[in-house]
């Protein structure tokens, strides 16, 4: 190759490098716009997305409901391809028992939430009755117990006339000039639990044709994956996509079953001790334990006012059961059901739920664990490859006492000692040191052997 060519080569090579950078400076400078953009322009962008949802809400809630259905379904389809053999039409049977299959289970579904609501709620509505009807003797239970304390008395006397003035303020200046406005948001809300209720309805429907047409979504799924990357790229995303359905729909499907049958313990124990508002505390508890970490004491500190207003012995008692029952539910029926679905710590559990609920309120709580979970799983791999690709160790432990690593690969501590990665390497090193000089002589009598027999035949 000439030096002309050489030349040509070597400035197509800095083109090219040059171009890398620049493409690369440029990514990062529209990243940056884009996340100061959603930043600084968070209340119109999330008002759009909330738009958009509120008209796809039936939609979404369909989703939602055969997301959590399909391993039944999945389950069930293949119970009955078992009792169907050799059909005629494989195609059609396939389609007719997925049909079956799901139009069944959401039926199931159906009848079970709706068995669960018509044994809970009257029991709810007696207990809440109840609380009203008693209230006004909460209220004097209350005041002699204020009145037997002077310190206390004068606090809230003065807390009381200060609450007064400002009430009387609010109701003149916010509530007597909005009556109106406030009828109509009654009226409103009256219309919004219909419409709720309907789309309740359009998305049970809605689920029953997704279920079907799941394993033709997924297929055109992986279609667009492949047609837009490579094979190599193609199966790290759908890699990836697997471990996210298997993250998610773990951890959503285990935390309800979990905060049913905490649902149903608080139940049957408070009914075992015959405390009072017994539906609505085991309500209050089970639906409340779905919010992982803060969900248990969410419910425990309402649960117990409420009883301690009847009986304050019992309220303790509850108090303690609530506490028994939630570590209970922390040390074996959570990781029973759970395992480890998400994989994070402690401190990455109280992380999301925080970071999510305040983004998202309430359904931020629900999911920002699994959608955490998620993301910390993609890091993870990610780094893992990184680290792979240097030959460096992916043990989070061979870090943990790390100065640094040398040019050579060598690891230095901070205390001076070797890894265990390290003390195996030069483990296996002596190993084969005593093994080439136990077999030394075997070695160089096999190597005089076989010169022999080459001398021979030449």
């Amino acid at each position: 190759m000439s030096t002309g060519d050489l030349e040509k080569n070597q400035n197509k090579q800095i083109f090219k490098h040059t171009l890398v950078q620049a493409s690369a400076f440029l990514v990062v400078i529209l990243c940056a716009i884009l996340f100061f953009f959603v930043i600084f322009s968070y209340d119109t962008w999330t008002g759009k997305v909330a738009y958009i949802v509120s008209g796809l809400k039936s939609i979404i809630i369909g989703i939602a409901i055969a997301y959590l259905l399909n391993p039944i379904v999945n389950s069930l389809e293949k119970r009955l391809h078992k009792l169907v053999k050799n059909p005629k039409n494989e195609a059609k049977v396939n389609g007719a028992l997925r049909a079956f299959s799901a139009i069944a289970v959401v039926l199931f579904a159906v009848v079970i939430v709706g068995i669960m609501i018509y044994a809970i709620l009257p029991q709810v509505v007696i207990s809440i009755s109840s609380l009203i009807r008693n209230f006004p003797y909460y209220v004097d239970e209350i005041t002699d117990l204020i009145k037997s304390n002077r310190q206390l008395q004068a606090f809230l006397d003065n807390v009381l006339t200060n609450a007064t003035e400002v009430i009387a303020d609010w109701l003149n200046e916010n509530v007597l000039q909005n009556i109106q406005s406030y009828v109509t948001l009654a009226a409103s809300g009256v219309m919004s639990v219909v419409v709720v209720l309907a789309d309740i309805l359009v998305g049970l429907i809605i689920s029953v044709y997704v279920l079907c047409s799941t394993r033709t979504f997924v297929g055109q799924g992986k279609k667009i994956v492949y047609a837009l990357f490579n094979k190599r790229h193609a199966k790290m995303i759908l890699d990836t996509m697997r471990k996210s359905n298997e993250i998610f729909g773990g951890f959503i499907s285990g935390k309800l079953l979990d905060s049913l049958i905490i649902g149903v313990l608080c139940f049957v124990g408070l009914s075992a001790m015959h405390m009072p508002y017994i539906a609505l505390v085991s309500v209050i508890v089970g639906v409340t334990n779905v919010i992982p970490f803060f969900g248990p004491y969410i419910g425990m500190i309402p649960s117990t006012i409420l009883i301690m207003l009847v009986d304050f012995k019992k309220g303790v008692i509850v108090l303690l059961f609530i506490i028994v029952l939630q570590q209970i539910d922390g040390n074996v029926i959570g990781p029973k059901i759970l395992g480890k679905s998400t994989g994070l710590s402690a401190f990455w559990v109280v992380f999301s739920v925080m970071f999510f609920g305040k983004l998202w309120g309430i359904i931020g709580m629900l999911i920002g664990v699994p959608v955490f979970g998620v993301i910390y799983y993609i890091l993870d791999t990610f780094v893992n490859f990184q680290l792979g690709r240097r030959e460096l160790p992916v043990e989070t432990e061979e870090y943990k006492n790390l100065d640094y690593f040398a040019e050579d690969g060598t690891r230095v501590t901070l205390d001076g000692k070797k890894s265990q990665r390290e003390l195996r390497k030069e483990e296996q090193k002596e190993l084969r040191r005593q093994w080439m000089e136990e077999n030394q002589e075997n070695f160089e009598r096999w190597l005089h052997q076989r010169k022999k027999k080459e001398d021979d035949e030449a």
